[in-house]
Parts: structure tokens; C-alpha cells; sequence
């Protein structure tokens, strides 16, 4: 502030000196040269003219100088003293541009971990004076950067001749040291992490350079106070995985997610009870995608909800059209991560959707999954209970392999629980997956809720399931899931197998 407002100052008086002189000094002037009246006035006029020709490129030569004045002051970090990250990316980019086929660099970035809360604690101007240290320590002899910038309020970039690679190792050691050192001597326990990219191993352009810089920090922030290089295979995976979320996104956008049913049947009355609706994506370039992929990338960018809502609505299009809800089919389960019971947001909105569909609220069971993941078992209970009261009944699904599972199963007023299907594939020769699954049937019926038992693959399992008083079963045995085309004609077909 001060600086710009003495180049202002600085300005304005060397125009004013220079009017003045012009103004005292050039009128005597041309008295003494003029004593014809005409020859007086037109000899003014020149004057005037004159006076605006010079004071044009006078005021031009010191709004220039002046601009001059603030690139430069713009081009520093008047924090760290080191160069702005607009200087440092033009500077890369003409160095990148002039490299020799021998030549090889290193760009690192540095990032301080956590540095926020500490810089809110010890104040504006210590935090400054630590920066500027680190700055110094990064734009030392000792490290010999080629080029080096302060790119964001805690982060900075330097560029280096990489030699060799024990010398890159010795580079970033040493700033990790003084990094240390530094935090040391201010009284602060801050450490740092590197990201490093290689030249032209990692990026033949400014923007290719970066963004390996970038991704490798982004690796390093993961763990933190370490140095992680590009790694060329993660990368590739991590924008691979980038580019399937964004895919996925539009998948659900544009109603391209696919739904198939898996019947469950009811042993003791040997009919189809309902069905479980599983979700399918076939991808233009990848082909058939693993629920497990998707529902993963689905849990971990926010887009659960709105695949549920998806799969909702299809469902109860689906089995409407082919007159099978209310009939054949008595309850419709689609599954409901723990991350949706997690969201106030995520359950509200599902519970709007199902207002406008109160007729298939009351076919619909939601089945639970990851259940030792729930944050806050009182609150999902309370969403839980809102939801019931529109005829919607709840399941645990994966029942028996979460220790939180029984912790959870009186709070939870779920209706039923699925037997995991880790417990029914041995059931037949193991007496203890025999034995528990035994007992998880008889504490259900204590509580006076249904139990399915899923991947039910052989006809052994299913005797032994019969035997326990098991009500419900669903596996590949009975059905795979499939499409409603062929759901209507799979009923009979089952009735059939389970005689």
C-alpha cells in the first residue's frame, strides 16, 4: 500500500514540476522573442501545442515506467521474496521449450501439512516470518534451484537440474531437514510433503509436468510428511478411475443404470415371496462393470442417493407394467448403503420420492448394508422409524459377519435379517456355520423377525436350510438375477425346482 501510493506520489510531482517550469519560464520566453501582437499569439498557440506533444509523452514514458514498476513488484511474493506462480509457469514453460534431448529436471512441489490451524494459533505475522524461512531454505545455495515460487498461501514449487538421481535424493532430504530445523527453531511441529515429477519422464509440457507434480502430492498428503514421485500406473488408474466416476454420473443422469430381480422364495409355503432388485451398468467402452466398482465409486463421490432413487423408480415402473407388484410379487427389497442412512440429506430424499409412490412404499423392504459403518446408530434409528411410517419394512443385509451387528440389531427396528452367505456355503459339511446359523434363526424368531438366507447355490444347502426352519432363501440355485422379461415365467420355474 504504501509502495503504490509513493509511485503514485512520484508520478504526480514530476508533472507538476515539469508543468511548472513549462508555465513560468515559457511565457517570458516568448515575450522576449515576439513583440508583434500576431506573431505573440501565434507563437502561443505553438506553445500550447508543444506543451500538450511533451506533457503527452512524458505522462506516457512515466505511466510506463510505473507499470513497469508494479509487474515487477507482481512478479514477487512479497511475503517469501520468492517469484508468483504466474512468473514460475512462464519461466517452465520457455525452459521446457529450450531443454536439450540430454537435459533432465525435477519439479517438486511442497505443501505444509496442516499448516491452518497452526497459522491461526501463533498469528499473521510469525506465520509470515516462518514461510519466509522455508522460502529461503527451498531458494538456498544448497539446493541450487533453477527456478522457485510460492504457488498458493502454504505451498511452493521449485524446478532443479536433475543430474542424477541420488543427487534429486539428496535435494529433498535436505529440504525436509531444514524444514525441520526451521519448525524447530519457531516453537511450531509442522512437517511437509513433497510431490515430484521428472523431466521428460513424467511430462513433456508445462501442464503434463504439473499435473504429475501434482498427483504425486496428492499421494504424499495421503500419509503426509513424506516425498512420494509420480508413479505413472496410479496415475493412469487414478484418472481412469476419474474418468468411470464421471461416467457414472451420467449413467445415472441419463437413466442408463439397468435393473435385474432375483427372486426370494418362502420354503414353508413353496411360493416366491418377493424379489431383490440388483443394479447393472454396461459401459460404452468397458462393457459389464462390477456392482462392486460402481456402488463403490457411487459411495465414495455422493451419487448414492440418486442411484437409489434410480433404481427405485425403475422398479416400481417395471413390476407395474407387468401387473407382478401387489401379485405375484409381495415385497420389492433394493439395497440402502450405510453411507445413504449415514445423510439426513441422502434419506430425505428418498423419503420424498417414496410420498409420490406411497402405493410401492408398502411392497418395499430397504436392506441395510455395512451396518458396522454407521456413525450414529440413534439417528439412523430415527430416520428409520420415519420411513416405516409410509409402510416401508428395513432388512440387515450381510447379517453375522459385523461384530456391531447384534449391538445395533435392537436399536435398528429392522423386519428382517439375511444370513450372510459366508455361513451357508460350508452349511452342509460344517457344523459350525451349521451351529450359527442355527442360532442367528432362533434369536430372529425371538424378536419375531424374518430371516432369509442368501447364496443358496446347491440342493444340500437348501434341505439343510428347511431343516433349520429357515422362512426365506435366495441364490443362484433357486434363480440368477434377471431382467423382468423373463421374471414372470422364472416363478413357475422355481416353484418347480423347490419341489
Amino acid at each position: 500500500m504504501k509502495k503504490n501510493f509513493l509511485s503514485s506520489a512520484k508520478l504526480v510531482l514530476s508533472y507538476f514540476a515539469f508543468a511548472s517550469m513549462w508555465v513560468l519560464f515559457s511565457d517570458k520566453a516568448v515575450e522576449l522573442l515576439s513583440n508583434n501582437q500576431q506573431v505573440y499569439t501565434l507563437v502561443q498557440s505553438l506553445k500550447g501545442m508543444l506543451f500538450v506533444v511533451i506533457t503527452s509523452f512524458l505522462l506516457w514514458g512515466l505511466i510506463k515506467k510505473n507499470n513497469r514498476y508494479i509487474e515487477r513488484a507482481n512478479d514477487i511474493d512479497y511475503v517469501t521474496g520468492l517469484h508468483s506462480p504466474y512468473v514460475f509457469f512462464r519461466y517452465l514453460e520457455q525452459k521446457l521449450r529450450n531443454t536439450k534431448k540430454d537435459e533432465h529436471y525435477v519439479l517438486f512441489l511442497l505443501d505444509i501439512d496442516n499448516f491452518k490451524p497452526v497459522s491461526d494459533r501463533i498469528g499473521f505475522v510469525k506465520s509470515n516470518l516462518f514461510l519466509k524461512d522455508i522460502a529461503q531454505s527451498i531458494n538456498s545455495s544448497t539446493v541450487s534451484p533453477l527456478f522457485s515460487s510460492r504457488v498458493h498461501s502454504d505451498g511452493f514449487a521449485c524446478l532443479i537440474r536433475m543430474e542424477s538421481e541420488n543427487q534429486v535424493d539428496m535435494h529433498l532430504a535436505l529440504i525436509q531437514r531444514q524444514f525441520k530445523q526451521n519448525s524447530k527453531r519457531h516453537g511450531i511441529d509442522l512437517t511437509c510433503s513433497i510431490g515430484v515429477a521428472l523431466y521428460p519422464f513424467d511430462g513433456e509440457s508445462v501442464k503434463q509436468l504439473m499435473s504429475s507434480a501434482k498427483y504425486a502430492l496428492a499421494q504424499a498428503k495421503i500419509t503426509k510428511n513424506t516425498v512420494c514421485y509420480h508413479d505413472k500406473e496410479l496415475a493412469k488408474h487414478e484418472l481412469q478411475r476419474q474418468q468411470m466416476t464421471s461416467d457414472l454420473r451420467n449413467a445415472i443422469r441419463e437413466n442408463q443404470i439397468q435393473i435385474v430381480f432375483q427372486p426370494k422364495y418362502c420354503l414353508k409355503d413353496k411360493r416366491v415371496a418377493g424379489v431383490e432388485v440388483l443394479s447393472r451398468w454396461k459401459h460404452p467402452e468397458y462393457g459389464d462393470i462390477s456392482p462392486a466398482v460402481f456402488i463403490t465409486l457411487a459411495e465414495e463421490n455422493n451419487l448414492c442417493s440418486a442411484l437409489t432413487e434410480l433404481v427405485l423408480k425403475q422398479a416400481s415402473k417395471q413390476l407395474r407394467e407387468t401387473q407382478l407388484l401387489g401379485r405375484a410379487i409381495q415385497e420389492v427389497s433394493v439395497n440402502l448403503s450405510a453411507t445413504e442412512l449415514n445423510s439426513i440429506e441422502d434419506m430425505h430424499r428418498i423419503e420424498n420420492y417414496l410420498k409420490k409412490d406411497l402405493d410401492f412404499a408398502q411392497y418395499l423392504c430397504l436392506e441395510i448394508t455395512e451396518t458396522a459403518t454407521l456413525n450414529d446408530v440413534d439417528q439412523c434409528a430415527s430416520l428409520v422409524r420415519e420411513l416405516k411410517k409410509s409402510g416401508v419394512k428395513f432388512s440387515i443385509d450381510d447379517f453375522g459377519v459385523g461384530y456391531t451387528s447384534f449391538a445395533i440389531f435392537n436399536k435398528l427396528d429392522v423386519d428382517e435379517i439375511k444370513i450372510d452367505r459366508s455361513f451357508i456355503k460350508n452349511i452342509a459339511i460344517d457344523y459350525r456355520s451349521r451351529a450359527i446359523t442355527s442360532g442367528i434363526v432362533n434369536i430372529a424368531k425371538g424378536f419375531g423377525i424374518q430371516v432369509v438366507a442368501e447364496g443358496v447355490e446347491t440342493l444340500e444347502q437348501l434341505c439343510v436350510l428347511e431343516e433349520l426352519d429357515c422362512e426365506l432363501v435366495q441364490g443362484f440355485y433357486l434363480s440368477r438375477p434377471i431382467p423382468i422379461a423373463l421374471l414372470d415365467r422364472k416363478l413357475n420355474n422355481i416353484a418347480n425346482v423347490i419341489n
